[in-house]
């Protein structure tokens, strides 16, 4: 006699290469997250850059102004060193997918996405990063760009580096 087994199906988990990721992502990535930090590098003012890159995606623009609210916050209240990969980097760092994770969380309706960061930023921060992660998923929503569920990426890389303020 045959049993008929469910199988729970899981997320699939964040690709290690930008060219894995959906299209949603992949714009949060290369429009919103990368272009703010290389721009905070140069100690250029970051918004100007984000703004562009979203017109030209297209995207909404007032996605920018959520995504450099999140960067802005993370920035200031990081607890570590936080590994963000360059404008034109094909691989994904671990810190990368959690802010990826962080957004689609929020596009699938969690109501405190901005948990899934506490490795990287202090405890008390997480409740102001909330309102922007999930004013860019709302917004990013509302123009087709739709997040699929993943895995919950490592939260914390081994060899992460402690910030010293």
């Amino acid at each position: 006699m045959g049993h008929i087994l469910p199988f729970p199906r899981l997320a699939p988990p964040w690709p290690s290469w930008v060219e894995g990721l959906d299209p949603a992502a992949t714009l949060v990535l290369t429009a919103c997250i990368r272009p703010w930090v290389a721009a905070a590098r140069r100690k250029d003012d970051p918004l100007p850059l984000v703004m562009a890159a979203l017109e030209e995606a297209p995207a909404p623009k007032a996605a920018g102004l959520s995504a450099h609210a999140l960067m802005h916050g993370i920035a200031l209240q990081a607890s570590r060193m936080v590994e963000i990969g360059c404008p034109t980097c094909p691989a994904i760092t671990p810190d990368e997918m959690l802010l990826l994770h962080a957004v689609a969380e929020a596009s699938l309706g969690a109501d405190h996405p901005a948990l899934i960061l506490g490795g990287m930023v202090h405890g008390s921060a997480l409740v102001f990063l909330d309102p922007p992660l999930i004013g860019l998923a709302r917004r990013l929503d509302a123009e087709g760009w739709h997040f699929r569920p993943r895995r919950v990426p490592v939260a914390v890389p081994a060899d992460a580096v402690p910030w010293r303020h």
